[in-house]
Parts: C-alpha cells; structure tokens; sequence
C-alpha cells in the first residue's frame, strides 16, 4: 500500500468514527456511570460484590512487514479480538478484599485464560498484605489499565520490557494516605520469551515454579496534591494542576538469567492537558549453568522511553493524543532494536471510558539496520463496565 493510500484509509476511518464531532451533547445528558455501578454490584453489610467486564475490538491496516512477534499490533490487515475479559471483586469484610479475572481467551499465553486472582487482607491502617497473581510492580504504565489509556494500546517499551501477572505475596503500605504508596513483594520467578517485542512468558501459576527462582519487585508512587486519577488522559478538563510520579525496581534470580531494572515515571494533567512519561532500564547476565536452552550468550543493557501528549478537545467526549517512543534491545550493537515510535491517536469517548472508540496512526522507523514497512493504521472499539 502506498503512503498516499494509508492517509486515505486513515481519513476514511476518521470519518466513519466520528460522524458527530460537532454534536456536543454531553452536557445535556444523564451520566450513566452510576447506574452501570449500581447495576453492576451486590451489596449485603461489609460484603460486596462487583462484575467488571471488557471487550476491546480492533479492524484496520499494517505494513506489508507487520508481526506480532515483533511487536506489531495485528500481523496482517483485517480484525482482531484485543480482549475479551470478565470477573469480579469486592469485600469479604472490611479487611478483606478480593478479585478475580478471566481472560475468556488465552492469547496464546502458558498461563492459560486466568489474568488476576488474589486476596487482600489489611493488618492495619497503614498495611495490606496481597497474595496471588497480580500485576507485577516495576512500570508505571502496565500497572494502569488498558481500559483508561489515551491511545489503542501500551507502548512497544512497555510490553516488551515489563512483566505482567504472576503470583507472590506483597506488602501494600498508604502512609500519607492516597498521596503516597509504597509496594514491595517477593514473586515467581520471571522467563524472558526469544525476542524483544515478545516481553516475558508467563510462568509458574497453576504448577508454581519449575525452572526458575524467585524475583523481588518493589515501587512507590507520589501525588502530593489533588489525586491524578487512574485514566491516563484529563476525561473532565479539570481546573486543577496535578501530577504524580514516582518508580520501581526489580531482581529476578533466575535460573538461566539474572536480570535487575529499573524504572521511572512523571504524569502531569491540568485543564484538558496530560502528560505521561516512563524510562524503563534492565541489565541482563547469562548464568554459567542455564537450567533451559530460552537464554542469552552475554550480558545486555536494554532500555525504552516513552511520553505522551495529550488534550481533551471536548471535555468527557474528544480527545487528541501523541506518544513518542525511543527503543533499544541491545546497547551494545546498533541494529532494528535501535527504533524510533511515533503514534497519533484521536479518541470519542462516546460513555466515558465505558463506551469509547478510537483511531490510531503509528509510524515505526528503525534507526539502523533494514528499515521494515510497519506502520498501522487501526480503528478500535471499547465497551467496558
């Protein structure tokens, strides 16, 4: 497809996305959110009960040269089911919390359909301990939710460099209340999959660990003025200046490799305005034995930086969102791991983030190396509650 193509289809999708641009109506309807949350919970005393769902739906065109493997968002035009999930959470008591999520496919994952399962107990005002399969604690933008992202997906960094769900046991900790969190937990051991793009396997759930050791995980988080909120863009346009920031770290002693990285975010919104940044560094060495032939031949340093910059045109309905990215696989070796991520994301948040849909142009430019045709243009589609 030629570049003069891409831009048709790409107009061609805006038009059939957003047919009522103009049609600011928000103002003049009843907010839903609080009927879908009542109807949506069971209730008795200190128990509760919340179902939560999301389906996210993608159609569009990728470069001749897409594939998944490599980090790309569909291998060849057409569709693709992103998610597809169902669960629920709540209270046991007012100590006790709980959740638990299906992934109703498995994504090719070894974990197999299961995404979250764990339970919370709150020793004191200033303590919870949290066991079972959760998200994993190093980077800022894989703990935020997919549902409340400003663009069709986390970046290329994200999802090749953090680990997601895996079991262990935390120690969750709100000393200056909703301003401050410090979190740290001993995990299952971590499995890097081949490639880059292909992040980390998941492992060691329903059998435990077999081939790994353990990995030690930690972060804190700071918002020391009105809260930033979970959605990454400025929904509202508040007439407030907030921000948050904060990192983590990791030490994953594995059996085959031993990794530690490290990690830093800022996110800043103010009157329609947001701002999302994160670096993410780790540094890989092969062990003398490996227990698996799945290692590398030498020590690695990789490293990802992503921001972006966004604002709500109309506030709870338009927004407009840039992210920029800067990757490396190996920074010993210049190659196609060494690439540049451009990608323009227009969303209609037709019921929030309960029922929105975007369109998305990403540019991907390798640095050195063969350069690939794998841009993406995808419109998608989100009903969530």
């Amino acid at each position: 497809m030629t570049r003069s193509a891409r831009f048709v289809f790409a107009a061609v999708v805006l038009c059939l996305a957003f047919p009522a641009w103009a049609d600011d109506t928000e103002g003049d309807q009843p907010c839903p959110c609080k009927a879908i949350a009542e109807a949506t919970t069971l209730k008795s005393g200190d128990f509760e009960l919340r179902f939560h769902s999301r389906l996210q739906v993608w159609g569009g065109w990728v470069g001749d040269d897409a594939l998944l493997d490599n980090g790309d968002k569909m291998q060849e035009y057409g569709f693709r089911l992103r998610r597809a999930r169902f669960g629920f959470d709540g209270n046991l008591t007012k100590q006790i919390s709980y959740a638990f999520t299906l992934d109703l496919f498995d994504q090719e994952r070894t974990g197999g359909p299961l995404y979250e399962a764990f339970l919370a107990y709150q020793t004191c005002p200033y303590a919870t301990i949290i066991a079972g399969m959760t998200k994993y604690p190093y980077s800022k933008a894989e703990n935020m939710s997919s549902g409340v992202l400003a663009h069709l997906d986390r970046s290329l960094g994200t999802f090749a460099m953090s680990p997601t769900q895996t079991v262990g046991l935390a120690i969750e900790s709100k000393p200056w209340g909703e301003h401050l969190t410090v979190l740290a937990g001993v995990y299952n051991g971590l499995q890097r999959a081949t490639s880059f793009h292909e992040g980390y396997e998941s492992i060691g759930v329903s059998k435990g660990n077999r081939f790994e050791r353990m990995s030690f995980a930690g972060r804190v988080d700071v918002e020391p003025l009105d809260p930033v909120g979970k959605a990454e863009a400025d929904l509202k346009k508040e007439a407030s200046f907030r921000f948050g920031l904060g990192g983590g770290g990791f030490f994953n002693d594995g059996s085959s490799i031993r990794t530690y990285g490290a990690s830093g975010y800022l996110h800043l919104k103010a009157w329609g305005f947001h701002l999302f940044s994160e670096v993410l560094y780790d540094h890989s060495q092969p062990r003398t034995n490996p227990t698996s032939s799945n290692t590398i031949k030498a020590e690695v340093d990789r490293l990802a930086v992503q921001a972006s910059l966004g604002y709500m045109i109309l506030a709870k309905t338009l927004g407009i969102a840039v992210r920029g990215e800067l990757l490396d696989d190996n920074a010993d070796r210049d190659d196609e791991g060494d690439e540049m991520v451009v990608a323009g994301t227009l969303s209609w948040y037709v019921v929030g983030n309960f029922f929105k849909t975007y369109v998305e142009y990403q540019h991907r430019q390798e640095l050195h190396g063969q350069a690939l045709d794998n841009d993406h243009a995808i419109l998608g589609v989100q009903v969530m509650f």
